[in-house]
Order: structure tokens, then C-alpha cells, then sequence
């Protein structure tokens, strides 16, 4: 069971890792008839693009704010004690060696 598992997960991933690649050149294909112009001046096309793929938009843009869900972020409150103004103390690292590794 789990070896067979382990198949189709891998090929789900591997078809997904795939896709991209596999869309480029297909989209390539499509487009190899294209004319290219090689032109440096400024010029106009009257001739027309079409593509699905290089066409294709979402027709629904604001499908989170249409879908009725809330976004519900939690807020803590955290309360600092004030700390002392003077924070210096002369003899907390006297005991320590003034080198490092330390002498064993």
C-alpha cells in the first residue's frame, strides 16, 4: 500500500514539476508561424495577435472578497514592565576570564 502510494505521489509531482515546461513549448508551437518584425523605426501593425494562452485573464479578480469569508486576525496585548533606568553593574563579569576558549 504504501509503495503504490509512494507511485502516484510521485507522478502527481512530477506531471506538476512537468506542466511549465511543457506549456512553454507548447505555447512555442502554437506561436511559430508568428511573423517577427526586425524593424528599428518607429512603425505601426495593423495586423492582429491572437492567443488564447498569451490572452488569458482571470474573469474573476475580487474572488476572496465575493466568496464571504472573513480574515480574523488574533490580537494580544502584551504589557512591558518599565525597566530600571540604571542597568549598569560594575561587578557582574569579574569572575569571567578575560580570554577565550577558556583554561581548563
Amino acid at each position: 500500500m504504501h509503495k503504490q502510494l509512494n507511485k502516484y505521489l510521485s507522478l502527481v509531482l512530477l506531471l506538476l514539476f512537468l506542466f511549465p515546461m511543457v506549456e512553454k513549448q507548447v505555447h512555442a508551437f502554437e506561436h511559430k508561424e508568428d511573423k517577427h518584425c526586425t524593424a528599428n523605426a518607429k512603425h505601426f501593425h495593423e495586423q492582429e495577435h491572437y492567443c488564447d494562452i498569451c490572452d488569458f485573464t482571470l474573469t474573476d479578480s475580487n474572488c476572496s472578497a465575493n466568496a464571504g469569508y472573513q480574515c480574523v486576525a488574533p490580537v494580544q496585548q502584551v504589557l512591558f514592565s518599565s525597566l530600571p533606568e540604571n542597568l549598569y553593574t560594575p561587578g557582574a563579569f569579574q569572575n569571567l576570564s578575560s580570554r577565550a576558549p577558556p583554561v581548563a
